[in-house]
């Protein structure tokens, strides 16, 4: 009995020893949480070194050494601001790793890259902040503060001509309003817009709305639905050139980290611990929210995520990677076509970017060698250096343009353009539906103009395309582009026609068929083809009197029987792929033609290729 009290007391006491090692942790912790208020106080060098050695390897001591290093940045010392850096490390042993890449940053060579204030046609006495830059190039959008206008933060934009940014105009009700309001975002096609503002409908402390080009004006303000939009924080919402999926940022629980809200004191500044979310939308129609994981987000702050149209390339800024103070900007490279969670370790754009106030807004080219920002005219005169409001103590920002680092560049794009039109050049709004038929999924898509048919889609090089234009009512050909072999940033331009239904019936027009594949010599559908034919099903689903002949060719090669019989047999491997997708037969001829009516010259390989080819003809 004597030796079981014993070792009860051992175990209470080993209990005991073990609760008083933990209470200065606790202590360090709950301590750590409560020197916020005390890092906003300090002020002089002495304050800093302080509550440096008062409070490391604390990560708000960690803090305190980037505003230590404040100055010799603002100068352009890197020397000097490395050396702050090397003479704290030994403080933070867990943050070594962090302080060599700050350190390697401030050594790293110059690249000296051209920066440029933008003209009076977009900077004013005001404040200009928020850029965004249309896909093309052309168009600049942004949020102007100087009591003009509808009133408030107004949304501005300035059209380029040559190498000039025009005198900026209002872009007017209702978008712009008496209260304040700032955009976010605009589609690769130009024809929908993100917005943040006092619009009617908000449920949380921020939240995310959009707008549609309609003929002549835009139309009125619409919010989106939860999951994008929740009673948190959400904003910062970019539209990716796939015309399905928007990227955006939100304090909401279940972020990597704890769950502090903006607008709370934390980590030195005040912008939260926010996260980057990509919502996608599924073939169903049901969407499917994704955080881009623990590679991107941090238990800090993510904002402004920007994603090139390569597809690839993610630019963002955080507090929670290694960098100069407040936020800078990295960039991220997705690794997998089919996941939102697996990117490259992010890389901090460098000093000649970065600064050691709050770094964020960047928007890129699809060329992908210029960046638009905002930022004050004097960063040093202010504390939290927000540089993408007028209303931080400042001063007014201007709108700039820079060169991106070479580390930075993207992967290499096509922007295609074009108009959709009828048969007598009158344009029409549709919407073109792209298919990756190198990877055979769907690449995005793209409306064009309700005034004036032009759209506009940026698609990653290296790959093959298949797209057609859908209207209700209407018909067209499918084309292949094949950008395979492209290897710089590229402009094609593509018009489009579409045939209403009951002319191509009445006039028996054949329209040609580029995306539906066989192989060489075989009869069998590629899988690549689905897309195509899928477009088929649903006119016919559509237009129940619809009836349809399909035409079969090939090429030269072979005999004129064997060729024959070849065209033939693809033809009836069309017609038996709509017969599964529930098209009665008895609507569904064909025909074969052999060789005998070839679209382009036998003499070449791209000729043979287009003369293996579908065609079809609709009737009643």
């Amino acid at each position: 009995m004597k030796a079981k009290v014993m070792t009860g007391r051992k175990v209470v006491f080993g209990a005991l020893i073990f609760l008083l090692a933990l209470i200065p942790q606790l202590a360090a912790a709950q301590t750590c949480e409560e020197l916020e208020t005390s890092l906003q106080k300090a002020v002089t060098v002495q304050d800093f070194e302080q509550f440096i050695a008062d409070n490391s390897p604390c990560e708000l001591a960690f803090v305190a050494v980037q505003r230590l290093a404040i100055p010799h940045v603002n100068n352009r010392n890197w020397e000097a601001a490395a050396s702050t850096y090397k003479k704290y490390k030994a403080n933070f042993p867990s943050m070594a790793e962090r302080f060599d890449k700050i350190i390697s940053l401030l050594e790293a060579p110059e690249e000296y890259l051209e920066k440029s204030r933008l003209g009076s046609g977009v900077n004013s006495r005001g404040a200009e902040f928020r850029p965004v830059i249309s896909a093309d190039s052309q168009t600049l959008y942004f949020t102007r503060n100087r009591g003009e206008g509808a009133g408030g933060e107004d949304i501005y934009y300035s059209t380029r001509q040559r190498r000039t940014w025009q005198n900026a105009d209002n872009v007017g009700p209702p978008i712009s309003t008496p209260e304040h309001e700032m955009i976010l975002g605009i589609s690769a096609d130009s024809t929908k817009m993100t917005l943040m503002g006092n619009y009617p409908g908000s449920i949380g402390r921020g939240d995310i709305f959009y707008a549609e080009k309609g003929k002549k004006c835009w139309s009125e303000i619409k919010h989106y639905p939860a999951p994008i939009n929740t009673e948190h924080f959400e904003s910062d919402a970019m539209l990716p050139s796939d015309g399905r999926t928007i990227l955006f940022i939100s304090d909401r629980p279940g972020n990597v980290g704890p769950f502090r809200p903006k607008e709370t004191l934390f980590h030195g500044s005040y912008a939260g611990n926010t996260d980057i979310y990509i919502y996608e939308e599924t073939p169903g129609g049901e969407g499917k929210l994704i955080n881009l994981g623990p590679t991107i987000n941090t238990p800090h702050a993510e904002y402004s995520p920007f994603l090139h149209p390569d597809g690839k390339t993610l630019y963002f800024s955080s507090s929670g990677h290694y960098g100069l103070g407040g936020l800078d900007v990295f960039v991220a490279r997705r690794q997998s076509d089919s996941s939102w969670t697996e990117w490259s370790e992010p890389v901090n754009l460098g000093k000649e970017i970065n600064g050691p106030y709050n770094d964020w807004g960047f928007q890129i080219t699809t060329e992908g060698d210029l960046a638009y920002y905002a930022t004050a005219e004097k960063k040093s005169d202010c504390w939290e250096g927000d540089i993408t409001s007028a209303r931080t103590g400042c001063g007014p920002s201007d709108i700039f343009s820079t060169e991106l680092p070479a580390i930075a560049r993207p992967a290499v794009a096509v922007a295609v353009s074009g108009k959709v039109m009828d048969p007598d050049k009158n344009p029409l709004e549709a919407e073109i539906v792209w298919n990756d038929l190198t990877l055979n999924k769907s690449a995005g898509i793209a409306k064009s103009d309700p005034d004036s048919g032009e759209y506009l889609i940026v698609l990653p090089a290296g790959h093959k395309y298949g797209y057609s234009a859908e209207k209700e009512g209407y018909m067209g050909a499918s084309e292949t582009l094949d950008f395979t072999d492209i290897t710089i940033y590229t402009e094609y331009r593509h018009d489009i026609i579409l045939y209403p239904i009951d002319k191509l019936i009445d006039e028996k027009i054949t329209l040609k068929v580029n995306n539906i594949f066989f192989d060489f010599d075989k009869y069998s559908l590629r899988t690549e083809s689905y897309h195509e034919l899928n477009r088929w099903v649903a006119a016919f689903k559509k237009n129940p009197g619809l009836k349809a002949e399909i035409h079969g060719h090939t090429c030269w090669i072979g005999t004129e029987t064997y060729n024959q019989t070849l065209s033939e047999q693809r033809a009836t491997a069309v017609v038996k792929y709509l017969v599964t997708q529930g098209v009665a037969k008895s609507r569904l001829t064909m025909k074969g033609f052999g060789e005998t009516q070839p679209a382009a010259s036998n003499e070449t390989q791209a000729g043979r290729e287009l003369n293996r080819r579908v065609e079809v003809q609709f009737t009643k």
